[in-house]
C-alpha cells in the first residue's frame, strides 16, 4: 500500500515538472497535472497544499544540492590564497559547476526561466547573493589586503549566474559548452589573476 502511495506522489511530481516546464508556473494547470499523473485533484492536494507547494517540491532536491554545494565551496575558502590560486584550481571549480548544471538542467531551467509567480520567483537574485557572499569570503582569504568593492563582487556573481541562465535559455548542450570552456576559463582566471595582481 505504501508503495502505491509513493508511486502516486512520484507520478504527480513527474507530471508537474513537465507541466511547469511547458507552461511556466503561472499558467500551469493542476487539472493538466492530474490528467497526466492519472490521479484526482484531491489526491494532489493530499500531498501538496497548493500549486506553489507542488512547484517547490519539484525543485527541492536541486535547491538542497545547491545549498550543500555552496557550503562545500565556502569550506574550501580558508585554504585559498593569491599565491595558491592557479589555472588548475579555477578549472576544477568551473568543471564541478558545469557538471552540476548539466546534471540538474531541467530544474535549473524551471528555477531561472519558468518560476515567475511562484514563491521561488526570486531564485536568480537569491542564488546570486549567496554566490557573492561566498566570493567575498573567498577574496577575504585569497587577497585580504586588496579591498575589492562589494559592488564588484556582486557584479561578478551576477555574471556567473547570468552566463548559466543564458546557456540554459539557448539550449546549449554539454558538448557545445565544452567548446566554450577554455575561453571562459581563461577569461575568469585572467580576471582574478589581474585583480590579485599576480605576476
Amino acid at each position: 500500500m505504501q508503495f502505491q502511495k509513493e508511486n502516486i506522489k512520484d507520478n504527480i511530481l513527474a507530471a508537474a515538472r513537465q507541466e511547469f516546464w511547458e507552461n511556466g508556473f503561472e499558467k500551469a494547470s493542476i487539472r493538466n497535472i492530474t490528467c497526466a499523473a492519472r490521479t484526482s485533484k484531491s489526491n494532489v492536494y493530499n500531498y501538496f497544499s497548493d500549486k506553489d507547494a507542488l512547484f517547490a517540491a519539484v525543485v527541492e532536491p536541486t535547491l538542497s544540492e545547491i545549498e550543500s554545494g555552496f557550503e562545500k565551496l565556502r569550506a574550501q575558502n580558508p585554504e585559498t590564497s593569491a599565491e595558491t590560486y592557479s589555472m588548475t584550481a579555477q578549472e576544477n571549480v568551473i568543471t564541478k559547476i558545469m557538471e552540476f548544471v548539466f546534471r540538474h538542467d531541467a530544474d535549473l531551467k524551471l528555477l531561472l526561466l519558468r518560476s515567475s509567480g511562484s514563491s521561488i520567483a526570486d531564485f536568480k537574485s537569491r542564488v546570486t547573493e549567496a554566490l557573492a557572499d561566498i566570493l567575498e569570503d573567498w577574496i577575504s582569504h585569497a587577497a585580504p589586503s586588496k579591498g575589492i568593492p562589494e559592488f564588484f563582487i556582486r557584479t561578478v556573481a551576477g555574471f556567473y549566474i547570468g552566463a548559466i541562465e543564458q546557456m540554459l535559455a539557448e539550449g546549449i548542450t554539454k558538448e557545445q559548452a565544452a567548446g566554450h570552456f577554455d575561453v571562459f576559463l581563461k577569461f575568469v582566471y585572467g580576471g582574478w589573476n589581474t585583480v590579485f595582481n599576480k605576476e
